[in-house]
């Protein structure tokens, strides 16, 4: 089963504006599992695969890599073509230039810029005047690019902050997922900024890597470098493997190498902290167990280290907007049949 989930309204901003007919929007989400009617749902959840397979299936209906969000379509095969421009050159420097001037051949209604200052680097998206642009197009192009690099250069590429220049959204918590980095709305601009010593890294990954990579496009993107060795994953690996014990901060710590300061300060850096990540670990794995797990809530609720049974439903409720067996009725298979005495404890589910 997968370990995350994310909210519904990464699909929402996807689909919205595609450009597709509503009636067939609403086929192709059933068709990857996701309720149409939880699509404007603030607490509803998603898992990475359905985004990825809905992002497949929007752009073979479009024949738009752009979705139907880019001021001209951007036509099939487009960023494959980019993508081999770019594995040719020598180094990250040289693939971001060939990544900007390449994207600014287009009459896509944005430009890419890559700015030195000072240490850092910005490499900025802007709509061009007149041009409004989704904020999906924003993150789409940010993550994208930035996760391309990653696997290009075989290297986590850091991230000391990405600017977004849109309000705050309500899911703005689980950004740090996408970047891995202190994200800021309501900035100026659009962009993400690293260390300038960066680009001297080189571009290692070979002609035959990049094909098998380009054939699984777009669940490609779900990877890189940065997750793997970002605090967050590290922390989510840690506590997933100590349930139905949870560590304590200073222990965590201790495991990971660092000093608790250190780690708070690391965390801070990728824009999340301990509680969060904990509680996100905790929902995604009682996501996991509901939907492709026969153990009853109760057993469920002792596996991911709640005292009571009514904790965990209490708990679940505030981070989905369903009790777990509302959820796993409307989501999963169909549980194994509970005892009698389960039944009667969980009456307030």
């Amino acid at each position: 089963m997968e370990n995350r989930t994310i909210s519904i309204a990464f699909i929402r901003n996807m689909v919205s504006g595609c450009g597709l007919a509503p009636r067939y929007c609403d086929e192709l989400l059933r068709r990857a599992g996701v309720d149409p009617a939880a699509i404007d749902s603030p607490q509803a959840r998603v898992s990475p695969t359905q985004l990825s397979q809905l992002n497949k299936w929007i752009t073979d209906a479009t024949g738009d890599e752009g979705m139907g969000h880019y001021l001209r379509p951007q036509k099939r095969g487009t960023f494959n073509i980019l993508a081999r421009y770019m594995q040719t050159a020598n180094d990250l420097q040289q693939a971001i230039e060939r990544n900007v001037g390449f994207y600014n051949l287009f009459d896509f209604g944005f430009r890419l810029t890559l700015l030195h200052r000072g240490e850092n680097i910005h490499y900025r998206v802007e709509a061009e005047y007149g041009v409004v642009l989704s904020n999906w197009v924003y993150e789409q192009l940010l993550m994208v690019n930035h996760r391309f690099l990653c696997w290009l250069t075989n290297s986590p590429i850091p991230l000391s902050r990405v600017n977004l220049n849109y309000a705050t959204p309500a899911h703005s918590g689980e950004y740090h997922y996408l970047f891995f980095s202190d994200t800021r709305f309501n900035q100026p601009h659009c962009e993400i900024i690293f260390d300038k010593k960066l680009l001297k890294l080189p571009v290692l990954r070979s002609s035959q890597e990049l094909e098998d990579y380009l054939s699984k496009v777009p669940y490609e993107f779900l990877h890189s470098n940065t997750r793997a060795s970002s605090y967050t994953e590290q922390i989510r690996t840690v506590i997933k493997k100590s349930l139905p014990s949870v560590p304590s901060y200073d222990v965590l710590a201790d495991t990971l190498g660092i000093t608790p300061q250190t780690l708070r300060r690391r965390l801070r850096q990728e824009g999340c902290d301990y509680r969060l990540i904990k509680n996100e670990l905790i929902r995604d794995t009682a996501i996991g167990y509901l939907l492709h797990d026969n153990k009853d809530v109760k057993s469920i609720s002792y596996l991911l280290g709640f005292s009571e049974p009514s904790a965990f439903i209490r708990s679940f409720k505030k981070w989905t907007g369903a009790t777990p067996k509302q959820y796993r009725e409307k989501y999963g298979a169909a549980p194994r049949q509970e005892s009698t005495t389960s039944k009667t404890s969980l009456i307030a589910n």
